[in-house]
């Protein structure tokens, strides 16, 4: 089957492009769910460990993945234990229903599997 956005010149590739982009920043058991933490408030690295049970050196790296990416923002706070806060950025919050988008079409993907099952 055909690209339909493509005429077979290379324009499917560059079509497709911001997806990979896309699944770049989204991939992974972690970001959505981080992503998701973040959205009601800031939250500091422990409640975020402690809230997935995520291990530490995991939670850093996808923590400064998301901060190169632009969908969160990293902010030292000016108290004596150095303490820092992450927050979404606005291209982060852009995402927000975009991940609800998805988890509805989750959910009604899954019904259906489920009723083709019984």
């Amino acid at each position: 089957m055909a690209c339909t956005k493509c005429s077979g010149s290379g324009e499917c590739n560059t079509f497709l492009l911001p997806f990979n982009d896309l699944m770049n920043v989204l991939s992974g058991k972690w970001k959505i769910r981080l992503i998701l933490c973040l959205q009601s408030e800031p939250k500091r690295f422990n409640e975020m460990k402690k809230c997935h049970g995520i291990s530490p050196r995991i939670l850093s790296k996808e923590l400064k993945d998301l901060e190169m990416n632009g969908v969160i923002i990293r902010t030292e706070l000016n108290d004596n234990m150095k303490a820092v806060v992450y927050s979404l950025s606005e291209m982060g919050t852009e995402l927000i229903p975009i991940i609800l988008q998805l988890h509805k079409w989750g959910t009604d993907h899954r019904q259906k599997m489920l009723a083709k099952m019984h």
